[in-house]
C-alpha cells in the first residue's frame, strides 16, 4: 500500500497510508486534518492536502502563506515521486510507493522462468581505440629464456643492494669497497 513518512526536526518518523478511494488527505496542525501534526512547527492549521488522480498523488498547499518545497525548490503542487524529497513546513516527507512494488514482485513471480542465452555487449566507447589494440606473442624459447635472464639479473642486483644497505648499517663501510679489494 503506498504510504507517506513524515520526519520532524528531531528525527521522528511518522508513517501514514495514503488512500487509494480518491479521498483527499488533509496535512496540517489542526485537529479537524487527516494528519494532524501540533508538534511540528511552521506547519499552517491546513497546511496541504495529498489527492489520488491520473498522474499519481499529488501533493498540493491548501492555504495561502503554506510551504512546500519539492526537491529544495519552491511549488504549489507536485506529483509525489518515490525517493524524492519533500518539506512542508519544518518536517520531511517521503513517498513510498510499496505497492507498485509488490506488484511487479508478483507478477515477476507468475511468470515462468525462462534461461536466456548470454549475450555480449558492445562496448560504447569508440572503437578505434579498441581495434588498435594488440596483443604480443611470445617468439619462441630464445625469447622466454632472454625474460628469465633479466628477471634473475634484477632479483641479483637487488638481493645485492639489500646487502649493501645491511652492510653499510652495521659497519658504516660500503660493501662495494670491501667486495673490490
Amino acid at each position: 500500500m503506498p504510504a507517506i513518512d513524515i520526519i520532524d526536526a528531531s528525527g521522528n518518523d511518522y508513517r501514514y497510508n495514503l488512500p487509494e478511494d480518491g479521498s483527499v488527505l488533509l496535512i496540517g496542525s489542526g485537529a479537524d486534518c487527516s494528519i494532524s501534526l501540533p508538534h511540528i512547527t511552521d506547519l499552517l492549521p491546513q497546511h496541504c492536502t495529498i489527492t489520488l488522480q491520473e498522474e499519481g498523488y499529488v501533493i498540493a498547499i491548501a492555504t495561502e502563506g503554506a510551504t512546500l518545497l519539492a526537491e529544495s525548490q519552491p511549488t504549489q503542487a507536485a506529483i509525489l515521486v518515490p525517493r524524492a524529497v519533500y518539506h512542508v513546513g519544518s518536517a520531511m516527507l517521503m513517498y513510498d510507493d510499496a505497492a507498485a512494488e509488490t506488484t511487479a514482485a508478483e507478477e515477476a513471480a507468475d511468470e515462468p522462468k525462462k534461461k536466456k542465452k548470454k549475450k555480449l555487449k558492445k562496448s560504447s566507447g569508440d572503437s578505434s581505440i579498441l581495434s588498435t589494440a594488440s596483443y604480443t606473442q611470445e617468439d619462441g624459447a630464445l625469447h622466454i629464456i632472454l625474460r628469465r635472464l633479466y628477471v634473475i639479473a634484477i632479483l641479483a642486483a637487488a638481493f645485492l643492494a639489500g646487502l649493501t644497505m645491511r652492510y653499510w648499517m652495521v659497519t658504516g663501510d660500503f660493501l662495494i669497497d670491501e667486495l673490490l679489494k
